[in-house]
């Protein structure tokens, strides 16, 4: 709703306790005051978006078309003395403004809240969000005023952005702590002409917002008042914060999304309770309004947040979508990483907080929402968004999508949990597969299953090393993650030769005979060994074994 207020010049009714002297300065026309009116729809639960509340007061300026002050009417401070009706009075008689006797047209510039001004800027500090309505921003103004012309409406509107969150779900918010990012908090306003600054030197800083809780809880919300983006304050990425029992929750307000001076940003912030007592945190918003008129467009979503947490598993086609593996996490918790082998071409994979995650919990994923997968950019830190898995093939709307890594190969996929990054590195790597990987009594043939085969790793340009523990069997290096009768880029004798633990072990690189041949490892020979293989000359590939 906007708010509406009416300059009424009284020429010739006066209230009934005006002094003698008013009387007969308004009724020969010379002097005609401002009288306020505005007939304002109250909510009385809230207390800056569109009343009047008690003892609130505007700042009133006359000015002529040049913006050049008219009568000294500077700053006269008007104060409301009827909240329901919106009327206002002004604080005494020096701060009464009267049009011009001679008559001439004026300006009329009013703004909210009034208050102390330095050559006409208004200076406010949007750090401090505890009472909203001393930084709610209104400005009006009316043209052609005199008084020979004496109904004067004024509009305020508001010149800021409020962000309001909207609070769901059953767990309590009691003592929540909610902040925005990468904001301006020491601002002023150009009165006579109506533009919002900067301060000098300042800086971009964090906002706490404001917690209600109201109608015994079925109402609650936070919110802040923000300093809209313009050609001086571009949109960035902003973060979002909400702290709740010492657990942290974070989100992005991405900088597609412009906040626009006069708008309210609405979003719903929804906390539930999984079966598994763990948190999960959804933020949704699709409802941009204006401040004052309501109306109401879509298009504004922000990133889902979730908690920081203490477990993070790898679900995948290369693993086990059924049971995700725990990644390893960093002694400043900040990362989680596995290593390992990728045997097929396409495989997909997202990360699961819980090892048996169910839908309804939260998962990190490379897109916000819908089902749309993501390739795997190499060395890339790529966006990980915490999303609230949901996935029903009688429904249009699916929340699981996923990386894909498109080769073969060994990868490291490491994730920052803290800037809420992905990060896949493949290596340059050989492996060996063979029975002496299997004990005796189990299948030989889990030898040779690639997902996990021990692989060399490079120590430098041109060798490979691998500590490994042999049994009694055979192996060889394949240089390929696969199997291909058609692939002869792997490493093996030119026959089946004995297994040599002093000296060199010639190596026949890229065979090309057809012979599938292996080194032989007696029962004299299985302990652990430390494995080099040396490419460094293509014609003489050799392969060297030191028993630990």
């Amino acid at each position: 709703m906007k708010k509406k207020t009416c300059f009424v010049m009284l020429a010739a009714l006066m209230m009934a306790g005006c002094s003698n002297e008013v009387e007969e300065q308004v009724m020969d026309s010379r002097r005609v005051p401002l009288q306020i009116n505005g007939d304002i729809n109250m909510l009385m639960t809230r207390a800056a978006d569109d009343h009047w509340d008690e003892n609130d007061t505007i700042g009133v300026y006359m000015v002529t078309a040049e913006n050049s002050i008219v009568g000294g009417v500077s700053n006269y401070r008007y104060v409301v003395i009827d909240k329901d009706n919106g009327n206002f009075s002004p604080d005494g008689e020096t701060n009464t403004a009267y049009f011009p006797e001679s008559g001439d047209a004026v300006n009329v510039v009013a703004y909210y809240p009034q208050g102390d001004v330095v050559e006409n800027k208004l200076s406010l500090d949007l750090a401090n969000q505890d009472v909203q309505p001393r930084i709610d921003l209104m400005s009006a103004k009316a043209e052609g005023a005199s008084k020979s012309n004496p109904i004067i409406n004024l509009e305020f509107k508001h010149r800021l952005t409020k962000l309001f969150f909207k609070i769901e779900g059953d767990v309590n918010t009691e003592g929540i702590h909610a902040a925005i990012d990468n904001q301006y908090t020491d601002i002023q306003y150009d009165i006579l002409n109506d533009k919002l600054l900067i301060a000098d030197g300042s800086e971009k800083e964090n906002i706490v917002m404001k917690y209600w809780n109201l109608d015994e809880g079925t109402n609650r919300f936070v919110e802040a008042i923000v300093l809209p983006n313009d050609e001086n304050n571009s949109a960035v990425d902003r973060q979002l914060t909400f702290q709740l029992n010492e657990k942290i929750f974070n989100a992005t307000i991405s900088n597609t999304t412009t906040f626009e001076p006069g708008k309210k940003y609405t979003y719903t912030v929804k906390f539930e309770t999984t079966p598994s007592g763990n948190i999960n945190v959804s933020i949704t918003g699709v409802n941009v309004k204006n401040w004052d008129d309501g109306d109401i467009s879509d298009g504004n979503i922000i990133v889902p947040g979730t908690l920081k947490f203490d477990k993070l598993y790898l679900a995948s086609g290369f693993t086990d979508w059924q049971l995700p593996y725990e990644m390893t996490k960093s002694e400043d918790g900040k990362t989680f990483t596995w290593t390992g082998n990728v045997t097929g071409d396409n495989q997909e994979m997202k990360f699961a907080l819980l090892q048996q995650s169910n839908i309804g919990d939260v998962q990190l994923m490379p897109n916000m929402n819908g089902a749309t997968n993501k390739d795997v950019e190499l060395g890339a830190e790529m966006d990980a968004y915490p999303v609230i898995y949901y996935y029903n093939d009688n429904e249009s709307i699916k929340r699981d999508n996923k990386w894909v890594i498109t080769e073969k190969g060994t990868y490291t996929v490491t994730v920052n949990v803290e800037t809420m990054k992905v990060k896949v590195e493949k290596l340059d790597v050989v492996y060996l597969v063979g029975t002496v990987l299997v004990p005796e009594g189990e299948d030989p043939n889990n030898g040779y299953d690639l997902k996990r085969a021990p692989y060399f790793t490079k120590i430098d340009g041109n060798k490979y090393e691998l500590t490994i523990n042999l049994h009694e069997g055979e192996f060889k290096i394949l240089s390929k993650i696969e199997y291909n009768n058609n692939n002869n880029d792997y490493y093996a004798p030119e026959a089946n030769a004995a297994f040599v633990t002093e000296g060199n072990m010639n190596v026949a690189y890229r065979q090309g005979n057809g012979g599938d041949y292996k080194w032989q490892v007696t029962t004299d020979q299985t302990g652990t060994y430390k494995l080099t293989l040396d490419v460094s000359d293509s014609s003489n590939v050799t392969l060297t074994a030191e028993k630990l």
